[in-house]
This record gives C-alpha cells, structure tokens and sequence, in this order.
C-alpha cells in the first residue's frame, strides 16, 4: 500500500461525555502552528493547532469555555465532577481555579490508572481509534486521492481529517457512557 510518508504525524483529540449519554464537541488537536482560514471544518468538531500537538494549558483553558462551560444544563449552576488523568496541563492553578468558578470538582486519576478508571479510557477510546483509522485506511486506499509532483500520496487536509473525528465521534453509541461510567464506579444516581 502507498504511503504519505507521514505516517508518524499524530493528532490528539480531546473527547469527553456526561453520565446522562451526552456527547460533547470533540476538540482535535493537529501538530501543526496555524490553521488555514479558507477550509472548512465540521461545525460538530472545535478543531486547533499547537506546534507539538497536545494538549497546553492554554488550550485546556478554551476547552473549558467552549466545551465543558457550554455543556447542557450548565445553566443550572449545579455542582458537577469531572475526572482528568493527571497531565500537567489539567493541573496548573489557572486551571484548577477556572473549574472551581464553574462548580466543577476535578477528579484526578493517577498515572497508570486511566485505563481503569477513567470513563473514556475504559469504553470509549479503543472504539473511536478503530472507526478513525477506517476512515484513514479507506481513504489513503482510495486511487483518486491527490498525489504530490513525485507521486507520493499528498498529507490528508486538516479539514479531512477533523471530519473523520466528526464521523468517528458520531458513529460511538450514546449508550456506551453509561456503562462505561458504571465500570468506572462512578453514578450520577442521587442515592
């Protein structure tokens, strides 16, 4: 199969989802400095670019004000938990202070214990990379793809691959963050 020759770039993607089966914006994050004004991207996914690309406080900063503080039923002001592996950039005081404005009490998983207690590592991520990749697989096969002038196989546009992250994100079952929260231990039952 022809490559691009770029098979090592990466892309983190931000996912997140409340205990009642809601889905919030995915936020991917391409390694990259800047992204072209004149593409578009899908209106379902808060694309950026950060020149390594993950996660920055910086960006943990704007997630909180597009994703997490637009989240439904935000507007009750009610107490809320939310649980974060242990990256650096989840953690900084300005963080930290922005989630205590908004009643949101951070829950910390310890390092090496994602995979066990964090709802998204648990039930989520495995099946969201697998439909990601599909796309990527269907697409880098496709003949009628765009080639470079020495026939490699042109790098997929940031809009294309943040449309894969819309697909991929949508095609997840609403009905698996439940019990992905359940094997987690974590409940939103009042009792």
């Amino acid at each position: 199969m022809k490559t691009t020759g770029s098979e090592k770039l990466s892309l983190t993607v931000t996912l997140a989802a409340t205990a009642d089966e809601r889905k919030l914006p995915s936020l991917p994050i391409l390694k990259r400095k800047t992204l072209t004004k004149s593409e578009a991207f899908p209106k379902d996914v808060i694309i950026r670019a950060q020149e390594k690309g993950w996660m920055t406080q910086e960006l943990m900063l704007e997630w909180i004000n597009i994703v997490w503080d637009c989240r439904p039923r935000t507007f009750l002001n009610q107490r809320s938990m939310l649980d974060l592996d242990a990256f650096n950039g989840h953690l900084t005081d300005s963080v930290k202070n922005k989630f205590r404005k908004l009643k949101t009490e951070l829950v910390v998983i310890p390092g090496g214990m994602t995979s066990v207690l964090q709802p998204i590592d648990v039930s989520i991520n495995k099946p969201f990379k697998d439909r990601l990749r599909q796309h990527y697989l269907k697409w880098i096969s496709d003949p009628a793809r765009e080639l470079k002038e020495t026939e490699k196989i042109k790098i997929a546009a940031p809009s294309k691959a943040a449309r894969w992250v819309s697909a991929a994100w949508k095609a997840i079952p609403e009905s698996i963050f439940v019990s992905s929260f359940k094997k987690c231990c974590i409940s939103n039952a009042l009792d």
